[in-house]
């Protein structure tokens, strides 16, 4: 299967293969019989031999040079981009959370986007980066605005994920 590198976004043309790949994985949106995923979820899709990306000069994109071009295209990708390889294959649907000034929504297994609310909002943060008490003090008011769990995963230099789960108590 073929999708093609248009901005930002990898666009399957192909109706039944578009519709395919949503059913089978809530990958990307469909948008006028077209199949839209972001940079993060084609490269999974390719990763995982599911997909063949083509530029805008017909030229097929192996994963290290799609990669580089992800790299330049979106600010932290590859951070962003093992969380959200290490999430999927656990077995949840991931989905972004631009919207909520986040990286990703997450819905518990078995939940279906359009059927059920994501249970986590999910924020990704290098070892390497600073992180304070006013960054997460703003995460946690995100996650509390929009009725989720906050989930922050933690990448280290190796590229595996550490995750943390923080919930409102009350006194």
């Amino acid at each position: 299967m073929t999708g093609y590198l248009i901005g930002n976004k990898i666009i399957i043309q192909d109706e039944k293969l578009a519709n395919s790949i949503f059913s089978r994985g809530h990958y990307g949106n469909l948008e006028k019989a077209q199949l839209h995923l972001s940079l993060i979820e084609a490269l999974y899709l390719v990763e995982n031999g599911k997909l063949d990306v083509v530029d805008g000069r017909k030229k097929e994109l192996s994963y290290d040079s799609f990669l580089r071009r992800a790299n330049r295209l979106e600010k932290r990708f590859y951070v962003r981009y093992n969380v959200y390889r290490n999430i999927r294959k656990r077995g949840y649907i991931t989905k972004t959370a631009l919207k909520y000034g986040a990286d990703f929504r997450i819905y518990d297994r078995g939940d279906l986007p359009g059927k059920k609310h994501a249970r986590w909002v999910l924020f990704c943060v290098s070892e390497n980066e600073s992180f304070d008490w006013k960054k997460f003090a703003s995460m946690n008011r995100v996650a509390h605005s929009v009725k989720k769990n906050l989930l922050v995963g933690i990448v280290d230099d190796e590229g595996d994920v550490t995750y943390y789960e923080v919930q409102w108590k009350r006194p």
